[in-house]
């Protein structure tokens, strides 16, 4: 059966679309109260936490650490994965080792999101490929020692200039044939880019390794028109039983999103 999970980042702005803010610690209890079986945390640097308290946390209140979101890196500091300067990309990959270290210790799934860089911020694009390839080989190398498992988010043109469909998506994931890389699908992303959700879905089948949730203005599921009866239809007929993380605006609040989110994400889940 699929979890629910909730969304989480020490700081940022109010319309950055994470539900939680504030300690680790405070938002893993917060999500255990709200009823929520696991937290997507997203870090900045996996190395620089204090990961014994989040896994005590998170074992003292009955929640999974379901997923690392590893954006901040990109947003607030413009540390990727491609970036023309050498010694950022080797920071970043360091980063990303961190957070699949982590992942190792918890059992998450690690996001690569705008991590991954855009290729308007590299310039060259056959330099961005390059140090894309090179990258990820990093990456891939120590998820597959450790066993975790790694997954792209498939990000709409707006917000990403490349990566913006599950059939590009599944077409990356052919080009390095690992068993470590999967699919992250959004279904805020996926009501813009796909011409049927559910479909591309029922496509992209068991390399499906991660779901946020957010209806179509990107509040909390059930507050505007996006189909979630279908979506979880073909998350069911796929056999996806890992997490559904609600990644929405806090609007109104962040307890009233939470909420209203695992009303409704819980009436699919039946």
């Amino acid at each position: 059966m699929m979890k629910t999970s909730i969304t989480g980042i020490e700081s940022a702005s109010w319309y950055t679309p994470l539900v939680l803010r504030g300690a680790y610690t405070d938002m893993i209890r917060q999500a255990a109260q709200l009823g929520y079986d696991g937290i997507e945390l997203h870090l900045m640097d996996s190395d620089a936490v204090d990961k014994k308290a989040i896994i005590t946390a998170l074992k003292e209140n009955h929640v999974e650490l379901t997923s690392i979101g590893t954006g901040p890196s990109y947003s607030q500091k413009r540390i990727f994965m491609t970036n023309e300067d050498e010694a950022v990309r080797k920071e970043a990959i360091r980063r990303m080792i961190g957070h699949i270290r982590f992942g190792s210790e918890t059992g998450a799934v690690v996001i690569i999101g705008l991590m991954k860089g855009q290729k308007k911020d590299c310039g060259d694009p056959v330099k961005y490929d390059a140090y894309f390839r090179t990258g990820m080989e990093a990456c891939i190398k120590e998820a597959e020692r450790l066993g975790v498992l790694l997954a792209f988010e498939v990000i709409d043109r707006f917000e990403s200039d490349w990566l913006n469909t599950v059939d590009e998506g599944l077409k990356l994931l052919d080009s390095f044939g690992s068993d470590a890389l999967s699919l992250h699908l959004d279904t805020f992303h996926m009501n813009i880019e796909e011409p049927d959700c559910a479909e591309s879905i029922r496509k992209a089948g068991k390399r499906i390794g991660h779901v946020h949730v957010a209806d179509s203005d990107r509040w909390y599921p059930g507050h505007a028109h996006y189909d979630f009866a279908s979506t979880f239809s073909a998350l069911k007929e796929v056999g996806y039983e890992r997490a559904v993380a609600l990644e929405s605006f806090l609007y109104p609040d962040p307890e009233t999103a939470a909420r209203r989110a695992l009303e409704k994400i819980n009436s699919y889940l039946k």
